[in-house]
């Protein structure tokens, strides 16, 4: 077995940069140092590193623990900080004429203090500072990284290791710069996610970016995010690097779906199905008949008729009872039908919908219009479709936790749209704040703008589109014509439709106060006017709480899809009642046009389609 040693920044370096990349594998040893503008003032990163690091090793040391624990303010903790030695730092900058980068370095530390504080506030029953961190600047020797069967040696310094109240172990890594920086800090990040649970096993890490520009920005990256980032970019790179290592059959496989579990399961017969559930019911004292049965890509609907004074309710209320008698691991979701009470189930084998299957069917004679898309495959079977064109379904919200499928809902959605028009027809800007849902699309023919992975350049591409949306309304009030679909039908067609889409727009409203005014400004601003210019927002978030879905935001975007999410309130929040807790993940999903919700399964397409349809080779040459 071979064995291969790089660093996490030579790693890191190797997934972005396919020069840096090349000149490796030929056998050279390319620095991964990268330098500021010249006149910016130095960042001074290893000291300020050198400086926190020193100060969270004397919080946490046994000697110190009571006197660290009595420093409740950041004043206190920089002034510690000022006697032990940023005193003798800022005076030799001063002495050497470098006051300004004195100042800055100076700043940094103070937001860090302020930190520490709010770490500080947020430990659950907080004694001392060893309730807050595990450790500082830990350094991880040669950990073993298994790549088939090859192993390639990383060693990597991690900024912090810390104690998260909900999120229980996080890696922190701290920067002094962000700009177009992000994307490789959330690789490394994910590198040190990786290796972090092969140094300590058993043991899972979320992750955290720390930004202090002076001022402090951060962002919390879930372990399933991070785990994606690795699988998706950072260990095909490895294979790459490391071409003897073949393909694990075991490790490292990608995990297959549990199997369904009770009756649906357990019969195929849905008249078995129908009775377990017809017993289950009676046992709570409440009768019902099934009236039909229809089963659809992932779950088997019933159509239950209740018995006289059985009130739909009642048996909604049941729904967590009925987990126990069918053996299901969610309960499943109850509500009323058109002259009926619909009751779904697992099915015991769901079926993939593939979205180039779909459209060699039923779906290509439902999308009417350029920007038409398939939200994904009813229960019965039949496309349920949206309209970009639409005013009722012209802008969408969508939700979705980790594993419900949101982001191959919206490569679908995607995919879609490119495959049925031209670059001329449809342009598409994409905001992916976590680099991987749209990784490998940058030199699409579609794209209107470079794909934004930081928050400046998707409050840029906002604007742009608002006054990108301005001069087209002022072409259309040259031309007499009262939106843009109008224009394309008498023969104007130069102005392409054009759909920002969101992969996670919580960022932009938890930047800032400011940020956040203005985002919600602009989303209303587009919302309200874009659908005439031919302009459409698309917004999808994991976190749909009430500090993310503001009531601005949502009442803007006509169209609802919601994924699974973690809890009731969260349904509550995108379509105004519960159920999507229920569903299965992996593109189960309830929709709402506003005429009521309509359950359905996502398309998916697998992502060598993807990027084939999105971002086509270019003849005579390969996509970078």
């Amino acid at each position: 077995m071979a064995h291969h040693t790089l660093t996490a920044s030579e790693l890191t370096a190797a997934v972005l940069d396919p020069d840096w990349r090349a000149r490796w594998c030929a056998g050279e040893r390319p620095s991964t140092r990268s330098f500021a503008p010249p006149g910016t003032p130095r960042a001074m990163s290893l000291r300020f590193h050198k400086e926190a690091e020193a100060l969270v090793r004397w919080l946490t040391a046994p000697a110190s623990l009571a006197a660290a624990a009595r420093l409740d303010t950041a004043d206190s903790l920089l002034d510690h900080l000022w006697a032990s030695s940023l005193q003798a730092v800022t005076d030799k900058l001063f002495e050497k004429g470098r006051g300004e980068e004195a100042q800055l370095f100076t700043a940094r530390l103070r937001t860090f203090c302020t930190r520490l504080i709010d770490l500080r506030r947020r430990a659950t029953h907080f004694e001392n500072w060893q309730d807050v961190f595990v450790g500082a600047e830990q350094e991880l020797a040669r950990i073993p990284v298994r790549i088939g069967d090859d192993t390639v040696e990383v060693r990597a310094r991690v900024d912090a290791i810390r104690i998260h109240p909900e999120r229980h172990l996080e890696v922190v890594d701290y920067k002094l710069s962000q700009g177009d920086r992000q994307r490789a800090d959330l690789v490394q990040l994910a590198i040190y996610a990786h290796l972090l649970p092969i140094w300590r096993p058993g043991c899972g890490f979320s992750g955290t970016l720390e930004y202090y520009l002076p001022d402090f920005g951060e962002v919390p990256v879930s372990r399933d995010d991070l785990a994606d980032i690795f699988s998706g970019m950072v260990a095909p790179v490895l294979r790459e690097m490391f071409p003897s290592a073949r393909p694990a059959t075991a490790a490292g496989a990608a995990p297959t779906a549990a199997p369904a579990s009770g009756p649906a399961a357990a019969h195929s017969d849905p008249g078995a199905v129908g009775r377990a559930v017809v017993a289950a019911f009676r046992g709570f004292n409440l009768e019902v008949e099934v009236a039909g049965v229809i089963e659809g890509p992932q779950l088997v609907r019933l159509r239950l008729a209740p018995a006289p004074g059985v009130k739909v309710s009642s048996l909604a209320n049941r729904a967590e009872d009925l987990q126990i008698p069918l053996s299901l691991s969610v309960p499943p979701l109850i509500r009323a039908g058109k002259g009926h009470v619909i009751l779904d189930l697992p099915r015991p084998e769901p079926k993939p919908c593939l979205l180039k299957e779909a459209l060699a069917g039923r779906l290509a004679a439902t999308l009417k219009s350029p920007v038409a898309f398939p939200i994904g495959i009813g229960v019965e079977g039949d496309p349920v479709v949206a309209d970009f064109a639409d005013p009722n379904t012209c802008h969408a919200l969508v939700a979705g936790s980790t594993g419900s499928g949101k982001s191959e809902w919206l490569k679908a959605l995607v995919a879609s749209l490119v495959l049925r028009n031209t670059p001329a027809q449809v342009r598409i800007a994409l905001i992916d704040p976590k680099i991987l849902t749209f990784a490998g699309v940058e030199d699409s023919p579609w794209l209107w703008r470079p794909p934004a992975t930081t928050l400046a350049d998707a409050m840029a591409i906002l604007r742009a589109a608002t006054a990108e949306m301005d001069a087209r309304y002022q072409r259309l009030k040259r031309g007499g014509f009262a939106n843009l679909a109008e224009r394309i039908a008498a023969g104007e067609t130069d102005i392409p439709f054009l759909v920002l889409i969101f992969d996670e727009f919580a960022d932009l409203v938890l930047a800032g106060r400011d940020e956040k005014r203005e985002f919600e400004a602009l989303v209303a601003r587009l919302a309200g006017m874009g659908r005439a210019a031919g302009i459409h927002l698309v917004l999808a978030t994991q976190r749909p709480d009430r500090t993310i879905v503001t009531g601005l935001v949502k009442a803007n975007l006509p169209l609802k899809v919601c994924l699974k999410v973690a809890n009731a309130v969260n349904a509550l929040i995108v379509l105004d009642e519960p159920g999507a807790e229920s569903l299965y993940g992996k593109g189960d999903l309830l929709c709402d046009f506003g005429k009521g919700l309509v359950r359905a399964q996502g398309l998916f397409v697998p992502q060598a389609e993807f990027l084939a349809a999105v971002a086509p080779p270019r003849r005579g040459g390969r996509r970078g």
